[in-house]
């Protein structure tokens, strides 16, 4: 098991705020953040939900920037890959909502995969718990039937760190890209365990190539970021250029201890081992798509109309309607939320 690891930072998370009708705005830190490891201590970032588009925000001499997510950008000029659609069809009317279930249920096994990551334990048996108070906090109903399943998840995760030696530096660290406009929240950044191919010395000790280099496996340590997943069926394009994405960031805000590796985690059906699936996504010829989806996101967002009609106050007909409409832009907003 991966030495147990001190949390050093406390997840800091203010409930949304809803700063007007169907915006809502949160102030972000990371679950973890070894100080140590990593120099340069993250910024204050928020994160803004405005009609199924999502911003990322920091200030800047009291003036907010904002940043398109990493998932918008890519989810607006990406095709809908053919298995997704194939999904959606076969689901019909129902797509959606378990859409949504199933997001939910990866955004709570991101949240125990990090506690197993920072504590090195776990207990299982609270897992119900837990799930209950997420269930709660969220507003929807109480999925008991996610229980094994994510039970069979958590030590599938556990069985990763076991093999890879699995050391956690940052844990949804929330970053951004300070020209490509860009930011987001990465799920896991770590040392492990890796193989490295190569001719590491040893000859072969017979037959025809006799005393010749042989080439062979070794284990290296590497800094990696690993992207969680909890879908079964292999990782998307997507997935892929997200994670150069991150990458992109994590070196310009941290270019002393640069990331080397890049990973998709998701489990596996499993009946007695805990298994998983792991891709290596570092050389990944689909990221070299990211520079062109940055370009058209951005023509894709001077397009939107990032403003909100505001309606409030007493109607009162001697002073006329227009006191109780008021547009503001998405700045407006959030220089009043501050």
């Amino acid at each position: 098991m991966a030495k147990k690891i001190k949390k050093i930072q406390e997840i800091i998370e203010e409930s949304k705020k809803e700063i007007a009708p169907g915006i809502t705005s949160e102030k972000l830190s990371p679950m973890f953040f070894d100080h140590q490891a990593l120099k340069h201590q993250p910024e204050i970032i928020y994160r803004l939900d405005s009609n199924n588009h999502r911003y990322y925000y920091r200030f800047v001499n009291d003036e907010p920037v904002f940043y398109t997510s990493v998932t918008t950008l890519i989810k607006n000029t990406l095709p809908t890959p053919p298995q997704l659609i194939t999904w959606m069809m076969n689901k019909g009317a129902d797509g959606p909502g378990e859409a949504e279930s199933r997001a939910n249920y990866g955004t709570f096994l991101h949240m125990q995969c990090g506690e197993l990551l920072i504590n090195g334990t776990y207990n299982l048996d609270k897992l119900p718990d837990k799930l209950k108070d997420f269930c709660v906090q969220n507003k929807i109903p109480m999925m008991e039937e996610w229980i094994s399943a994510l039970k069979k998840d958590v030590l599938a995760f556990a069985q990763f760190m076991i093999e890879r030696n699995v050391k956690p530096l940052a844990i949804e660290i929330i970053l951004y890209h300070p020209e490509d406009g860009y930011a987001g929240a990465i799920d896991i950044v770590c040392e492990m365990d890796d193989e490295e191919k190569g001719f590491f010395g040893e000859t072969y000790a017979s037959g025809a190539n006799k005393g010749n280099p042989r080439e062979s496996k070794r284990t290296i340590r590497v800094r990696a970021i690993v992207d969680i997943k909890s879908g079964r069926k292999g990782f998307y394009e997507s997935s892929e250029i997200q994670l150069q994405a991150y990458q992109t960031m994590f070196n310009i805000h941290f270019p002393e201890t640069p990331i080397n590796r890049l990973y998709n985690w998701s489990p596996k059906e499993w009946k007695t081992t805990p298994s998983y699936n792991l891709k290596d996504q570092t050389n990944s010829r689909s990221a070299k798509k990211l520079p062109y989806l940055v370009a058209l996101a951005k023509i894709e967002d001077s397009k939107r109309d990032n403003s909100v009609t505001v309606l409030s106050g007493i109607i009162d007909f001697a002073k006329g309607l227009g006191v109780n409409i008021i547009e503001k832009t998405l700045i407006e907003l959030v220089k009043e939320r501050k």
